[in-house]
């Protein structure tokens, strides 16, 4: 999604008390914001302070976090964000937008993600390692916080459903792959059916963000190597166990 150029504005005319330009750019030196514009949060970083889309984006994420998707208005984005509603809706021109460029967003992160599969020495290994990236802060991304609330609110809305289900396609196909890859190299049982397989890899995985949520001061990154024990034991060739030093 582009963010929408800024228009050039006319030429102000002038008053008996001085050029109405001439005041914008007093009130502008002196740290004040004029209505509809879109000036930077004091202090927030350089890459934020040039990018106002950035700033919608993340502004959105933290009221989500806080109060829900239904129960943020685009009013506490505004606020949050600290740009006038005009300013705002020149990037994103609903909530449901805002929601639809997050859930888009976490395509780069879950590709970053799913390189801890592909360099793990297996599968199990890597689903760990995953894992242990996600809860313990090493790879931050949206899911972590509003996983439950887009899948909630993506059951109710078809066209998030339509983008949520796009990304979600992209993650479970790469994991698949990966899980067939090792029932080729003997780590993984032949006889599982690799599509059941994935529902409840997805499952865990969905089961845990809720987890967090409901319990934020739980160490989920610390209990990842027994998760990766008791996947390993699931998905273990029938000839052979996994025994706990082995485990990853």
């Amino acid at each position: 999604m582009t963010a929408l150029a800024p228009r050039t504005r006319a030429a102000l005319p002038k008053t008996a008390g001085g050029s109405r330009a001439a005041k914008a750019a007093g009130a502008k030196a002196a740290g004040t914001k004029t209505a509809g514009t879109s000036a930077p949060v004091a202090g927030a970083p350089e890459s934020v302070r040039r990018d106002p889309r950035r700033r919608v984006l993340d502004a959105a994420i933290a009221c989500f976090t806080r109060s829900g998707f239904h129960g943020t208005s685009m009013h506490e984005v505004c606020a949050e964000a600290g740009m006038s509603p005009g300013a705002l809706y020149r990037y994103f021109p609903s909530k449901e937008a805002i929601i639809i460029a997050i859930v888009e967003e976490e395509r780069a992160a879950r590709a970053s993600l799913l390189e801890r599969l592909d360099a793990a020495p297996s599968f199990v290994e890597g689903l760990a390692a995953m894992g242990h990236a996600l809860f313990s802060g090493e790879m931050p991304m949206v899911c972590v916080e509003l996983g439950p609330e887009i899948s909630a609110e993506a059951s109710r809305n078809p066209v998030l459903k339509a983008k949520f289900d796009e990304v979600e396609a992209e993650m479970t196909e790469a994991i698949q792959r990966a899980f067939v890859a090792a029932q080729a190299r003997g780590e993984i049982d032949p006889a599982l059916d690799a599509d059941a397989a994935l529902v409840m890899i997805n499952a865990i995985g969905d089961g845990l963000l809720l987890r967090r949520r409901l319990e934020p001061e739980l160490p989920l990154a610390q209990m990842m190597p027994a998760l990766g024990q008791l996947i390993g034991r699931m998905f273990a060739p029938a000839h052979r166990s996994v025994s706990p030093d082995k485990a990853p």
